[in-house]
């Protein structure tokens, strides 16, 4: 079993590393440890849809690399994702699941999963959390299949 926990101290590491490959950029695309809610994202241009699922590819490939789950290649995986809010508003689970969709595509391009269909992958969400000072996204990888020639 893997625990990833993307936090404010996770996004700070990333922020260093980003602005260390992008010297010339000055706006930082990832503004909170929990990405945007369904409605957000819907509400943007295709265009802007397109950049942020690109920003938060990059973003899982860098998480996948930095937490040494890279090139698992699991054919069978679960993933369950547990969200805690710094405030206590009520929320529906479906506006969360572009967060997996954002992420998975990631870990897809970096090799943690060999495909993130419904087939391969396992996906659940656990209750909704409240933490005031410490926001944040915590992932549970379990492995239950590798590709046979890595295994």
């Amino acid at each position: 079993m893997h625990n990833i926990t993307i936090n404010w101290g996770l996004l700070d590491e990333y922020k260093k590393y980003y602005f260390l490959k992008y010297p010339k950029r000055r706006v930082f695309p990832i503004k909170k440890p929990i990405p945007p809610s369904l409605n957000y994202f819907i509400s943007l241009k295709r265009m802007a849809q397109n950049s942020m699922k690109q920003q938060y590819k990059e973003f899982a490939i860098w998480l996948a690399n930095r937490k040494g789950i890279a090139n698992m290649r699991l054919t069978k995986a679960e993933i369950s994702y547990k969200f805690y809010f710094g405030d206590k508003r009520r929320r529906d689970y479906d506006n969360l699941l572009l967060t997996p969709k954002l992420l998975n595509d990631g870990f897809v391009e970096a090799g943690v999963l060999v495909d993130d269909n419904g087939e391969n992958l396992h996906l659940s969400f656990k209750p909704f959390g409240y933490d005031k000072l410490n926001p944040r996204v915590e992932i549970f990888l379990k492995p239950l299949e590798w590709e046979k020639n890595n295994a």
